[in-house]
């Protein structure tokens, strides 16, 4: 590693908000932490609040404020967190670098933090003249504690956020705590992304269905501190799994209308979830239905589309794969302009990032697409209806949720028969569209939503904790996450698991032209039988099949493995060549630009 690259000086002023920042969040931290003990193991779930911004002064007070309520109404914490509010007055009033970084150091010692470097390229904290510097390795000594040029450009400040995001892999895969360097290495590089500092631009795609290691991922659901405590913590955690990043909290109130069950999460959030997650695993965002304050579409689409736009932009930005958005109160040809218009101004890698068109199935549409407006009320054909909408619009997936006024959900495995999501899936699937389910879902519907082969399932109350006594719900929990993944995968190497993996391969093949014509019959009597549920059949079909003369995981570029199963199945008779007379000269043209490396020209030309 390139120790100088990875240095970030920080100013006083900077490291003070840094320092008072952890205070505030460890004396919380105890307090829920003797909350969880009084309540048997439980601790109540608080909605975020709202980020805003403060002044030093404020938050040494806030700080103040928490230690006394804290220290009040749990007497054996009290001594420690008074003293942390001593030290964080200290910290505001204190002048002289050393002395800051102290008292900084005591606050992280009082709550059993680690000071031990456990790497030979550990980061460490420490003070040179009037700055404060956090770095990989050994630090220059510099007797004028000014730093070299580089490290004050964009980046120095990259590089910085991409090795602490590698440090918090390393620790993640060693199983093992941070250490108060590293610490406040991470506290760091919160700071560089709430300034705006874009983490490094590789990240995890979604991939594409039938040909990824899980067919069916769950997508765990959580504001972000969830997910940087749980989630992102454990490799175990991130096997077949999403992050996505959405508020999901109704704050008491239950009439959808007034107030969307899951809302956008705060930007700074969703980049600091990116921070741990890294590469290991794919990250998504919520943004939500699309604001027409007058409620007139036609006159709000200008406004309405580049909020929506900029907000995603702001996640792609970061890293994040996919942006879902609440496709309500539009006709069916508004949703599609809108779509189009959105699809149009996100600024993002497409071919990596999706846009997700995100339809409540109970909610009814108005299809004005042949210019008679008619409306569509039935659960099924609206949820058929979004299929065609989402494809119309060009985004890349579409997802179905079941909420309502009622809280909990009905989950949404319940609300439409297993024949209808198969027909449904399989629908999308032939039309290059990801799926996506929630609402209301718990661990065991999660073998059912392996059998249907969808793409995503979006869980996120019932994976935290949960108080049957007060009925509040409480903080994520690991154990849960496992064994809703346990679930999936068992339910993965069933019959009917394997018949839904296979029919999603081949749908996906189909979609692509790269399917050999020969298994074209055999993919629709897969899906009639995954359809009736009859286990043998499905079974026997998936042993005649056998292996497809594609690798079944994909591990490159979503665009280039398409591209390779275009050139890898020409000799086969594949279904793309019955369809176009010049199937011969757009495989010609594809292993060319395969040979370059094309991938925006290999975009263009594929479906």
């Amino acid at each position: 590693m390139n120790h100088a690259a990875a240095e970030r000086p920080i100013s006083a002023g900077e490291f003070r908000r840094l320092a008072l920042e952890e205070a505030k969040r460890r004396i919380k931290q105890a307090h829920d932490i003797e909350e969880s003990r009084a309540a048997g193991g439980f601790v109540k779930r608080v909605p975020p609040p709202l980020i805003k911004l403060m002044t030093l002064e404020e938050l040494a007070d806030e700080v103040h404020m928490l230690s006394l309520e804290s220290g009040t109404k749990f007497p054996q914490i009290r001594e420690q967190v008074e003293r942390t509010a001593a030290l964080a007055f200290a910290i505001l009033d204190q002048d002289k670098t050393p002395e800051l970084v102290t008292n900084y150091r005591e606050i992280l010692k009082l709550y059993g933090v680690s000071d031990d470097s456990a790497e030979p390229d550990a980061f460490s904290l420490r003070s040179m003249g009037e700055t404060i510097f956090i770095c990989a390795g050994h630090v220059p000594e510099q007797s004028d504690g000014v730093p070299e040029e580089a490290l004050q450009s964009d980046i120095a400040d990259q590089t910085f956020v991409a090795s602490v995001s590698n440090m918090i892999a390393l620790n993640r895969r060693k199983g093992r705590s941070l250490t108060q360097d590293e610490h406040s290495a991470v506290l760091a590089a919160y700071r560089l992304l709430d300034r705006g500092v874009q983490i490094p631009s590789a990240f995890r795609p979604i991939g594409v269905y039938g040909f990824r290691t899980h067919q069916t991922n769950l997508s765990v659901a959580n504001p972000g501190d969830g997910h940087v405590n749980v989630t992102c913590a454990s490799t175990q955690l991130l096997d077949g799994t999403v992050v996505h990043i959405e508020h999901i909290d109704r704050d008491g109130e239950r009439d959808r209308e007034k107030l969307e069950p899951y809302r956008l999460p705060a930007t700074v959030n969703a980049a600091r979830v990116r921070l741990h997650a890294g590469m290991a695993v794919p990250c998504t965002a919520y943004i939500g239905r699309p604001v027409f304050e007058s409620g007139d579409v036609k006159r709000d689409l200008l406004k309405s589309v580049h909020m929506t736009a900029s907000a995603c932009s702001a996640m792609f930005a970061n890293g994040i794969a996919d942006c879902k958005i609440g496709i309500e109160r539009m006709t069916a040809t508004q949703a599609i302009d809108f779509m189009r218009a959105v699809a149009g101004n996100a600024v993002r890698d497409p071919t990596k990032q999706y846009l997700s068109a995100a339809f409540n199935i109970n909610l009814g549409l108005i299809d004005d697409r042949d210019g008679t407006p008619i409306e569509v009320t039935d659960k099924g054909a609206v949820a058929r209806l979004a299929i065609e909408l989402a494809e119309a619009g060009r985004f890349e997936k579409v997802t179905w949720d079941g909420s309502s006024n009622l809280e909990p959900s009905v989950p949404i495995i319940d609300q439409l028969p297993f024949a209808t999501f198969v027909e449904l899936i399989h629908f999308a699937h032939e039309r290059g569209l990801e799926t996506y389910v929630s609402a209301g879902l718990q661990p065991p519907h999660m073998q059912t939503c392996t059998f249907i082969g969808v793409d995503g399932v979006g869980i996120g109350t019932s994976l935290h904790d949960y108080n049957p006594d007060s009925g509040l719900r409480g903080q994520l929990k690991a154990e849960r996450i496992r064994e809703v993944l346990n679930v999936r995968d068992a339910a993965a190497v069933t019959p009917f698991g394997r018949g839904a993996a296979l029919l999603a391969q081949l749908d996906r093949m189909y979609f692509e032209g790269t399917l050999p014509s020969r298994l074209n019959n055999k993919r629709i009597r897969l899906f009639e039988l995954m359809r009736d549920r009859q286990e043998e059949g499905v079974l026997a079909l998936v042993e005649e099949i056998g292996k497809l003369p594609v690798a079944p995981v994909a591990t490159g570029h979503p665009v280039l493995d398409q591209a390779r199963r275009v050139v890898a199945t020409s000799g086969d008779a594949p279904v793309g060549a019955a369809r176009a007379d010049d199937w011969k000269e757009f495989v010609v043209r594809v292993r060319g630009l395969l040979d370059k490396n094309d991938i925006t020209q290999l975009y263009e030309i594929m479906p």
